[in-house]
């Protein structure tokens, strides 16, 4: 059936090449002929990969700078060469230390290869610019926005002003409240001269001129909230600052200068949207959130490998290191120890050459009963480290016992705190990118994510079995997948994997058991990998296995298992009294970037 079904495929497109395509515009020459191609068909089935909407997106572009450059035609007469390598715009001019240099490099004999060139580089910078104004208002029509119209944006859709229009006053975004409110579901209503904002129980009060608002909530409270500029009467509409009205409603608000928008997102309800494609995953992510009930927990883990070295001439050579770790956590204060055993490793780095003997008796002292020691202060953004060989480490810059001291994000500061399921992890990962790329399109961003990712772990991707809801990948999917993209040969060129078998069970209660079994091809350059992992995942315990073989190198074994409880004892925020404590930036922000971020210019609001 796949087959007929790729046959009847591949003879709708012959069809549709052969007939409609003289019909098409094009290029004079053709495209494809400036292509180096024999035929318009050979063009797109080499060049686009049968893609002909691809050809003639290219052949559209082509005409466009065609047309835009007879549009040009008194500028490009009037064109000066030299004026423009004087101007300050010409990165030539920027690069090389004169005129005669830059001719000399670029082998320019003449002016007029002179001019030609620099008219060429003008000319192409001058088409960006005008081309992604294009695109940007092209987008901007796709979306509901308006050109030249200041937008608000909520959910990813552009709210509708039919008469009073949003504006930009002394550097905050001004919005008509009926409209925006309505987006929101909400309404408006007029009473003793204070333009009431309602929506879902919480109650809002602006009057003309003023810079409070009155907050009423659900459950009857009322708040005076200052604002950072006062709302205003016009045009039969009460305006009031954007930013303000939507983050009293809990939303994210984002400034995009490139469309003029303001973007406003409801956490919530994004999320909510999000996350509704991925309630088996979420199920385990709630059960695994559980293991320390209680104000603080404390789990005891332990990490057992064996490492063998193959030699199929003096035999092969086994090394055993071990650790035991505790965390001890509350809040935002995480204590964390390890206890190591890994002199035996030493060995290894000699034989392997990465140490001289000199060398391998501090480190196996050093190593041989270790112990490393970890405070983190998620609150006040410090960490605490205990470094087993510190002096040998740092060359002898700190001495062993001493606690490194390092200023670290607090964990209020991080905008992933919180974040507790798939769907928050999404909002927040393409929030993060937004802010510094194009915000209007960040709900659309955060929709294609969730999709893509749901085609391989969301809830259609389980199946239901014995209580359990499963998640099965194996290399004839991959394969499938490769075929579906470029067809059988190329699923057959394109397969990086021996052997691909991945399953997750995932029960009612959220406890999850895994398997992964992985092995690249044999290529005959690179190193052959095999990784053969599972374990069972719980709230209160851990218990997981992997084998690493590297091909004609070594073989790796892991053991790691876990258990977590409550418990009484409480974590520290600070190593103990009378202990020496290093700040190694000595008083340098280790955060601070010596750049700012380049772009349009953003309203103070949005600062």
């Amino acid at each position: 059936m796949k087959r007929l079904t790729a046959v009847l495929l591949a003879l709708v497109l012959a069809l549709s090449l052969a007939v409609p395509a003289f019909a098409a515009e094009d290029t004079d020459p053709p495209l494809w002929q400036e292509y180096g191609f024999a035929s318009r068909e050979e063009c797109i089935a080499y060049w686009f990969d049968g893609d002909e909407s691809a050809y003639q997106e290219q052949v559209e572009y082509a005409l466009a700078r065609e047309s835009w450059e007879a549009s040009m035609a008194g500028e490009i007469a009037a064109f000066d060469a030299d004026d423009y390598w004087n101007s300050g715009e010409c990165w030539q001019a920027e690069y090389y230390d004169s005129k005669e240099a830059f001719m000399e490099d670029w082998l320019l004999e003449t002016e007029e290869d002179f001019r030609e060139c620099l008219l060429e580089e003008w000319l192409d910078d001058q088409w960006w610019d005008y081309w992604m104004a294009r695109e940007v208002e092209r987008t901007r029509a796709q979306l509901g926005g308006v050109a030249g119209q200041v937008g608000v944006m909520v959910d990813g859709t552009y709210v509708q002003f039919p008469d009073a229009v949003p504006e930009v006053v002394n550097g905050r975004t001004m919005v008509p409240c009926r409209q925006v409110l309505e987006a929101f579901c909400g309404t408006v209503t007029y009473e003793n001269g204070e333009a009431v904002c309602r929506l879902e129980g919480v109650t809002m009060r602006f009057r003309d001129g003023r810079d409070t608002a009155l907050l009423t909530l659900a459950d009857g409270t009322e708040t005076t909230v200052q604002m950072d500029v006062p709302c205003y009467y016009k045009n039969g509409r009460t305006y009031i600052p954007v930013r303000f009205f939507a983050e009293a409603l809990g939303c994210d608000v984002l400034w995009d200068g490139t469309y003029d928008t303001a973007v406003i997102l409801r956490r919530d309800k994004i999320t909510a949207e999000l996350d509704s494609r991925f309630t088996v995953l979420n199920r385990f992510l709630k059960a695994m959130q559980s293991g320390g009930a209680g104000d603080h927990y404390k789990t005891t883990a332990k990490l057992e490998g064996d490492l063998t070295m193959l030699d199929s001439i003096n035999g092969n050579k086994s090394y055993r290191f071990s650790a035991d770790m505790e965390l001890l956590a509350s809040g935002t204060t995480v204590n964390f120890t390890v206890k190591l055993k890994m002199g035996d490793l030493a060995n290894l780095m000699v034989a392997a050459g990465m140490m001289n003997y000199e060398d391998l008796a501090q480190l196996a002292a050093s190593l041989k009963d270790a112990r490393l020691e970890v405070i983190y202060d998620g609150e006040g953004g410090m960490m605490y480290m205990k470094v087993p060989g510190l002096s040998q480490l740092t060359y002898g810059t700190y001495a062993d016992g001493c606690w490194l001291a390092m200023p670290v994000t607090s964990l209020t500061e991080l905008e992933s705190a919180g974040v507790t399921t798939v769907g928050g992890a999404l909002y927040e990962n393409e929030l993060a990118y937004a802010k510094y790329g194009t915000p209007v399109l960040v709900y659309r961003d955060m929709m294609e994510t969730a999709g893509e990712l749901a085609a391989y772990v969301g809830d259609d991707c389980f199946q239901s079995n014995g209580g359990y809801s499963v998640l099965r990948y194996d290399k004839a999917d991959y394969e499938a997948a490769l075929a579906a993209e470029g067809g059988e040969e190329y699923a057959q060129w394109a397969s990086e994997f021996e052997k691909l078998d991945l399953e997750l069970k995932i029960a009612q209660s959220g406890d999850a058991t895994f398997r992964v079994l992985v092995q690249n091809k044999d290529s005959g350059y690179g190193d052959v990998v095999l990784v053969d992992a599972s374990g069972s995942v719980s709230a209160a315990k851990v218990n997981m296995q992997m084998l690493l073989r590297l091909k004609n190198q070594f073989d790796l074994s892991l053991r790691y298992t876990a258990s977590t409880s409550a418990t009484t004892a409480q974590p520290v925020t600070a190593p103990p009294a009378g202990e020496t404590v290093i700040d190694p930036y000595e008083g340098e922000d280790p955060f601070e970037y010596p750049y700012e971020e380049n772009g349009s210019p953003v309203p103070e609001l949005f600062a």
